[in-house]
């Protein structure tokens, strides 16, 4: 009985042997050593470029343990966009790319209700700050004609974009590499009000805006800044407005923590029916 028990035990030891040797382990082996073809980017494409033949290649590559959401031919990917940055040698997920061009401009995403987004030429590297502005700073803008005047509604606004001759971002945050050539920035988009947009329209066409760079990197002062802004566009714009506001102020401010008065008219009647009230008793006398 107990040499059946040992019999039955080893053919099965060999079934499962042959089992793993003949079938798991090839199986294995096809997928850790199978080859698939694959598109893989070729350089640097930023979010909202198209991608093209000429910064993407098609290469053989392991098939074990891909995403089964890669590109695989160029017919994929060629003609869309990117939704999101690319580096060299990044392959390029369903999930990466769009049918229709992404702006690369967040901030043009989420414009506050009532304020527009407006660009103003640098017209000399001085105006522009010297190629150092950054997306986020609080500039001032001046005006040159004849002299320099500054400008009560331009005296804070919030830089969102530097962009170079052709529209590109430019970034001058980075640190160049040795072979890299500076972007010179061209325009520089701000978030604006429309009295403020319409006055850097009319810059554009007469003399020269210089910006000077007020705020950076501090949000709570950033803030602040741009609520007194706020207020001196209303204080010039619309004064009317400012005035119901301190007229019912003022008002509240009166009559806060002081008795009620008796009207005129009322200390009229009560001196007509008797100044002072009588005794019930005797008024029955």
């Amino acid at each position: 009985m107990k040499l059946n028990n040992r019999f039955l035990f080893g053919i099965i030891s060999l079934l499962l042997a042959a089992i793993i040797a003949f079938v798991a382990l090839p199986t294995i082996a096809s997928q850790t050593n199978g080859k698939i073809e694959i598109v893989r980017i070729t350089q640097p494409v930023l979010k909202g470029e198209q991608i093209t033949s000429s910064n993407t290649e098609v290469v053989e590559v392991g098939s074990y343990n891909l995403p089964s959401n890669i590109a695989r031919s160029m017919d994929d990917v060629k003609g869309l966009y990117a939704t999101a940055d690319l580096a060299q040698g990044d392959y390029i997920l369903s999930t990466k790319i769009s049918l229709t061009p992404v702006s690369s401009d967040t901030a043009l995403n989420d414009i506050p209700s009532g304020m527009v987004t407006i660009s103003l030429t640098v017209k000399t590297l001085a105006s522009g700050l010297s190629d150092k502005l950054q997306p986020g700073d609080i500039i001032r803008i001046y005006h040159f004609l004849d002299t320099a005047e500054e400008v009560p509604e331009l005296r804070y606004i919030r830089v969102l974009s530097v962009t170079d001759s052709s529209g590109v971002n430019v970034d001058n945050t980075k640190e160049l590499s040795e072979d890299e050539e500076k972007q010179q920035s061209a325009t520089i988009t701000v978030l604006a009000s429309p009295e403020q947009a319409r006055i850097i329209t009319a810059l554009e066409n007469d003399g020269v805006a210089h910006v000077a760079l007020i705020s950076r990197n501090n949000d709570a002062l950033a803030e602040k800044m741009l609520a007194e802004q706020a207020q001196t566009i209303l204080e010039i714009y619309y004064p009317e407005t400012l005035a119901g506001t301190e007229t019912s102020e003022t008002e509240a401010g009166e009559t806060d923590g002081k008795p009620l008065e008796i009207a005129p008219e009322e200390s009229d009647t009560r001196a007509d029916n008797g100044s002072t009230p009588q005794d019930p008793a005797a008024a029955q006398q």
